[in-house]
């Protein structure tokens, strides 16, 4: 087990490895992932695939035990209450799955989040891979959340989660389709530099700003385990050669890519300081807890964390 957040700051303290090769030249993304050749595999045998460095499946009780800090794990939510449960009822696979529960008149951390570290840091030169499935209930996309929205998934470094160290992917307002930002949102991966028109999604989508549709876009789905899947290649911070690459599949169907931004800038303004953490969550900046909406959920399994690509999953275990 391996979060932690708070508008903007989380601390997730591990040991730094330093990426040596400084030289690295990073190519654009191909439109199909890494691993894409290969035949689905179950999770147990993506998890043992060389090159993983975290393997969480989610699939024992003992996830629902809040984390003691700075240990991964399980933190709450804004009230002090546990509202990230082990549930064996929905499960992409093995035994269970981590829900988390958004209730009415909650605050911005309205649910709790996971904290994971990677064990070791991603600098200059280095790539890494993430790959998840989540699950959102209807009341995810339906429900009023007042002028907020969420949030997924968070790469960053221990320092902050609101930082140039930073690679969110959210909920676009209320579009219903996700998006990638870093530096707290002041620039969001699209391209021709956010100046309409431009693309919110690139790749196998060609999902134009202002022009959402579900033949280009990527929209989110109720009641399906979605696979989450991203190549983030650090070139040198400050220049026009990192990539970030992401694909979505919707279950037991092929991988799309949605974000494909070769040449981008990664900042990071205290190198050393780099990528070696996630967090799960599903945290709403400025949500109000005056306001009354039916209770919403989403789940996360099969998390991978790997320095090598992640060959993508069978379908989910049917209830």
């Amino acid at each position: 087990m391996r979060v932690a957040l708070l508008a903007g700051l989380i601390l997730c303290g591990l040991t730094f490895e330093r990426a040596s090769d400084l030289n690295l030249a990073v190519t654009s993304a191909s439109t199909k992932p890494d691993a894409a050749e290969q035949r689905p595999q179950e999770f147990e045998v993506r998890c043992h695939a060389p090159g993983v460095i975290v393997c969480q499946g989610f699939d024992s009780p003992v996830i629902g035990v809040p984390a003691s800090w700075p240990a991964a794990g399980l933190y709450p939510a804004w009230d002090k209450a546990l509202r990230g449960t082990f549930d064996r009822a929905q499960k992409a696979s093995g035994e269970g799955s981590l829900r988390f529960e958004i209730p009415a008149h909650t605050g911005a951390n309205a649910a709790g989040y996971w904290r994971q570290p990677f064990g070791r840091n991603f600098g200059e030169g280095a790539t890494f891979y993430v790959q998840f499935r989540e699950r959102l209930s209807p009341e995810m996309m339906r429900n009023n959340w007042g002028d907020t929205t969420w949030k997924q998934v968070i790469f960053h470094n221990e320092s902050a989660t609101c930082a140039d160290v930073e690679l969110t992917t959210a909920q676009y307002y209320h579009s219903g389709l996700p998006i990638m930002y870093t530096d707290c949102g002041n620039r969001k991966l699209v391209t021709n530099d956010g100046n309409p028109p431009y693309l919110l999604q690139q790749g196998e989508y060609n999902c134009w700003y202002a022009k959402y549709n579900s033949k280009d876009c990527f929209l989110y789905v109720a009641n399906q385990w979605v696979t989450f899947y991203y190549k983030i290649s650090v070139g040198h911070w400050g220049k026009p050669d990192s990539s970030i690459s992401a694909w979505v599949g919707l279950d037991g169907k092929p991988m799309r890519q949605w974000v494909k931004m070769p040449d981008f800038i990664l900042k990071n303004d205290h190198p050393g300081r780099d990528y070696d953490c996630l967090t799960l969550l599903t945290y709403m900046t400025n949500k109000d807890a005056s306001l009354d909406h039916p209770t919403a959920y989403a789940w996360y399994d099969e998390l991978i964390v790997s320095t090598q690509s992640i060959a993508p999953p069978t379908a989910a275990t049917v209830p």
